[in-house]
């Protein structure tokens, strides 16, 4: 069948005046999250009253915290930095003290918390003055806060320990010979020591919308938390060659087909001062995700998702005594299934609980009775439900984000919990990130999309709109045109849309013939193309565009927000749909007059560098040039979790292992590829690109290669200028883009 390519809904526009000062890559890198972002209002949030906004702005230089009142959004400035930190140490040396607000949230309408050197603390506004509430060990990590008793966990190496007021003035120290001389026994609550267990932290490497290994109970009374046996997992030694001699730093990575860390879920019941295990049962290598507590601390809630990842029991156990009570319901998918959202409760309905699923294609929202009864599906839509937003002060509507049909926009919508009926609240195109009042009344909408930085609107929530909160300039309109669209092309498939993006040269000539560089992520759960400023644009890009490029980016099957059917069709091939929408990209590019197609370059990193070396050796003949960092080469030595979900062990699929293994392309390699990759990436090993190079050896091709000692799978901090600096070099030498 003939193979259709489709141009549609073009947006172009003209954004900069015309200057001589090109954007240079260490602005484009150092500044892109600062002076050349658009204007923000930092540490935006609604206070409990519902009635008033606080951020945190500037004042002669400094920063000073500021009410916006509602309706008339008048501003007041309540508080200086010099007074908050004057309250915190009284008469100090100026060099200890502040100089920027510190993360707060609001306590109460006149007082707000914050954390300080792992240390929680309240200050009244009205009063100016400070009190410790809670204090944690020096070297503690992973702090979770609990304010209604007044706790904090942590971890201190591998153990568990929560804090309360009566251990503010109590120095925690851990002790690494196995002694725990200097911690209060009462604040230690779990301990494994010697046996790598590993408590209170994240675990199945953060999948599944896992952040952190603590779950506090709604009273703080009782604390759930992981607890990760590793000893049977397969040490990988980072290098270490910063001492004489070097050495090695093991940490434990489970391999896909290979064995994988063993978890548990352990409850620790304050007033009873024990710690009980949860009868998660067998088998032992399964993935215990979602947790969460029902509001009167009785029950927990656990998404038990079975190794092959095609199965979800949501199960309900005891929480006094960890025993398994029932199980919910299951969903099973052919492919797989991905629980990332916990159950959650009514408000002022302890009864009934929301559930998001992509059982019907699509993430949507689910009503259940808490014992498991399914009372009615709450939306039916075609979107891809992103975030659960708040409840209103009833509880008789929930407010949540959800992408457009075509993943380019994200909106904020409302669904009435007793009808069921949806309402759109943001309408103007782009990406919503709205921030709505504890009662639902008010919504301060904060959007952008193409053409506008950055625009905080006030609405109430019947559509009525009070005024501006914020309207951002554009950072970077001194610097020389870069025309940048929006567009779509067909999928070989016929059917699918896909969405992309292009960047044109300052000065653009349509006569003239431009190399192009293809920047490439294309794996799951990412998306590279909104309407969102500069098309989600990173400022690098533009700098390149400034020296002669044309850069493209193109959404490919497989990526995120738009539907379990469009991610899911890679199952088992990681590599192949995705490269045959990438092609149909250049195809897209080689039908414009103003492209060169003998001068094509690809870059991504990660997932983008695995594309970028499967295109460079599986199409040998499309790019010129390829940049590929931290670049996944052999799907058997990625992790468990990710790989096995996408690709079925290698022992079920070798034939997809096989076909998508980069070391079997290297002799097909005919254009200059760079690798690039942190000598101490604990995501993507060193190893895929060591391997890969010693393969290039064996069969005689040549590559180049660069590695970033220290830097783990993303090159950060000032070496990132030092990156796009080598990357652009690279290009320009074997691209050699217009003057």
């Amino acid at each position: 069948m003939k193979k259709i390519f489709l141009l549609l809904s073009l947006v172009s526009f003209g954004m900069y005046q015309v200057q001589s000062q090109n954007l240079t890559i260490d602005d484009a890198i150092l500044k892109g999250r600062t002076t050349l972002a658009p204007e923000r209002l930092s540490q935006l949030m609604w206070k409990p009253d519902n009635k008033t906004m606080s951020y945190v702005g500037k004042q002669n230089g400094k920063e000073v915290l500021i009410y916006i009142n509602t309706p008339n959004l008048t501003r007041d400035t309540v508080l200086k930095i010099e007074e908050l930190y004057n309250s915190f140490y009284g008469i100090m040396p100026e060099e200890t003290k502040f100089e920027r607000f510190p993360f707060f949230s609001w306590l109460d309408n006149n007082t707000i918390l914050y954390t300080y050197n792992n240390a929680v603390y309240s200050f009244e506004i009205s009063s100016k003055k400070t009190a410790l509430k809670v204090k944690a060990s020096g070297n503690a990590e992973n702090l979770d806060y609990e304010k209604t008793a007044n706790r904090i966990a942590y971890t201190i190496g591998n153990e568990l320990f929560v804090s309360d007021a009566t251990s503010i003035n109590t120095l925690l120290e851990y002790q690494k010979k196995g002694k725990k001389e200097g911690i209060v026994q009462s604040d230690l609550i779990s301990s494994d020591y010697g046996d790598q267990i590993v408590n209170g932290k994240a675990v199945h490497r953060n999948e599944f919308g896992i952040t952190k290994g603590t779950f506090w109970s709604p009273k703080g009374n009782k604390l759930a938390y992981y607890k990760m046996n590793e000893t049977m997992v397969t040490n990988y030694g980072l290098m270490k060659f910063e001492t004489k001699p070097s050495g090695l730093e093991n940490i434990k990575y489970p391999m896909a087909g290979a064995k994988s860390h063993e978890v548990k879920l352990a409850i620790y019941d304050f007033n009873k001062k024990r710690s009980i295990e949860v009868e998660t049962g067998e088998p032992a290598e399964q993935y215990l995700t979602n947790i969460a507590w029902s509001p009167n601390e009785e029950y927990l809630y656990i998404a038990v998702v079975n190794r092959e990842q095609n199965e979800m029991k949501l199960n309900l156990y005891d929480g006094l005594s960890g025993k398994f009570i029932k199980t919910l319901f299951t969903e099973t998918h052919p492919k797989y299934v991905e629980p990332e959202k916990p159950v959650l409760f009514v408000k002022n309905n302890e009864k009934q609980f929301i559930w998001i699923s992509e059982r019907d294609g699509y993430n949507n929202l689910y009503l259940y009775e808490r014992g498991g009864k399914l009372l009615k599906q709450l939306t039916h839509l075609k979107q891809h439900i992103s975030e659960v937003v708040s409840f209103d002060a009833t509880g008789a509507n929930l407010y949540f984000n959800a992408f457009s049909t075509d993943g380019m926009n994200k909106y904020l919508y409302s669904v009435e919990i007793k009808s069921g009926k949806v309402t759109q609240h943001t309408k103007i195109e782009g990406i919503h990130a709205a921030l709505v009042s504890d009662d639902g009344f008010y919504i301060a909408d904060n959007f952008s999309n193409l053409t506008t930085p950055r625009q905080i609107i006030l609405n109430d929530n019947k559509g009525k709109i009070y005024g501006s909160i914020l309207n951002s300039i554009n950072p970077i309109a001194n610097y020389p045109n870069t025309d940048i669209s929006l567009g779509k092309i067909k999928s070989p498939d016929g059917v699918t849309d896909l969405n992309y993006r292009m960047i044109k040269p300052a000065n653009f000539d349509e006569n003239k013939k431009y190399p192009t560089i293809v920047y490439v992520y294309g794996g799951p759960h990412a998306q590279m193309v909104t309407n969102s400023w500069l098309g989600q644009a990173e400022l690098w890009m533009l700098a390149f565009a400034q020296q002669g490029y044309v850069i493209f980016t193109l959404d490919n099957r497989g990526s995120g927000n738009r539907g379990l059917n469009f991610e899911n069709v890679i199952h088992r091939q990681l590599g192949k749909s995705e490269m045959e929408d990438q092609l149909a990209g250049v195809k897209f590019l080689k039908q414009q007059k103003f492209i060169d197609s003998t001068r094509m370059g690809v870059y991504g990193w990660s997932f983008g560098g695995f594309m970028t070396t499967s295109l460079m050796t599986r199409t040998p003949d499309v790019f010129k040039v390829g940049v590929a960092g931290g670049a996944v080469i052999d799907w058997s030595m990625y992790e468990v979790m990710y790989t096995e979900r996408y690709m079925d062990t290698p022992q079920e699929n070798p034939e997809g292992y096989k076909e998508n293994n980069l070391l079997n392309y290297t002799k097909n390699l005919k254009g200059r590829l760079l690798l690039i990759h942190g000598t101490n990436d604990n995501t993507v090993l060193w190893n895929h690109t060591l391997n890969y190079a010693k393969q290039c050896v064996d069969d005689g091709i040549l590559i180049d290669y660069a590695i970033y000692p220290t830097h783990e799978h993303n090159v950060l901090g000032k070496d990132r200028v030092h990156l796009f600096k080598k990357i652009n070099q690279y290009f320009n030498d074997f691209l050699k883009p217009l003057k």
